[in-house]
């Protein structure tokens, strides 16, 4: 009997994930998104679900002809099913989802996803009979959509700024908090002794050391005394 491939047991399920482009949201002043292609892998009977991008390394194949190694994506290690993803796919929705416009409802959000119409983008260059399926007020929302990117590309130099300005924070931010773990160190330099250690510091400081037993906050205390008579 031929053996089994491990890969019938699992459910391999092909679709489109939006991906926020941070690069060209700051550019266009908008969210601005692309599109992904990603598979989910289930194994039968598990709730447990993997995600990866469809044309990611998967794994190694010997190549029967030359003996090499050559890459597997998962498009290719599960190629039924991402021809039956390709064959039914809709339109890439990569552009401003219509979720950011906020000139539109949600029903006629879900009216122009019923005519493939997913993006602020295509909605702005809807056209001819597309634009007349648009029904009364169609070309109102094509306007909106227009003025909605124009309005956006105007202010993405301030959105721009205002994101340097976040990362200016947050480096600053960073830079405090090492700062002060710095000094935080600094102000506690016998941490890192032994009590040993602390009873040498403090003979070699002020030339007596500690007799019996002390607790080590008290070495700590006698040590900190002799380091600033010291100095």
């Amino acid at each position: 009997m031929p053996m089994r491939d491990p890969d019938d047991a699992l459910v391999a399920i092909f679709k489109h994930h939006a991906i926020k482009n941070e690069g060209k949201s700051i550019k266009e002043g908008r969210p601005i998104y692309d599109d992904m292609e990603i598979v989910e892998i289930r194994f039968a009977g598990s709730r447990s679900v993997s995600v990866f991008p469809a044309m990611a390394f998967s794994h190694w194949k010997n190549d029967p002809d030359t003996g090499e190694q050559t890459k597997v994506t998962y498009a290719e290690r599960f190629p039924r099913q991402y021809r039956q993803f390709k064959e039914q796919t809709a339109q890439t929705k990569a552009g401003t989802p219509l979720g950011h416009a906020p000139f539109l409802t949600e029903a006629r959000r879900a009216e122009l996803r019923a005519l493939n119409i997913y993006t602020v983008e295509a909605l702005a260059h809807v056209d001819g009979q597309e634009l007349k399926n648009l029904g009364h007020g169609g070309r109102e929302l094509k306007n909106k959509a227009q003025e909605y990117i124009a309005e956006s590309k105007q202010n993405a130099p301030n959105m721009a700024m205002a994101a340097e300005l976040e990362a200016l924070k947050a480096r600053n931010a960073v830079l405090e908090d090492d700062a002060k773990a710095k000094a935080e160190k600094s102000a506690e330099p016998f941490d890192d002794m032994t009590l040993d250690m602390l009873r040498d510091f403090i003979q070699t400081n002020t030339g007596h050391a500690p007799h019996g037993s002390i607790n080590r906050k008290t070495l700590v205390r006698m040590a900190t005394e002799a380091q600033r008579k010291a100095g």
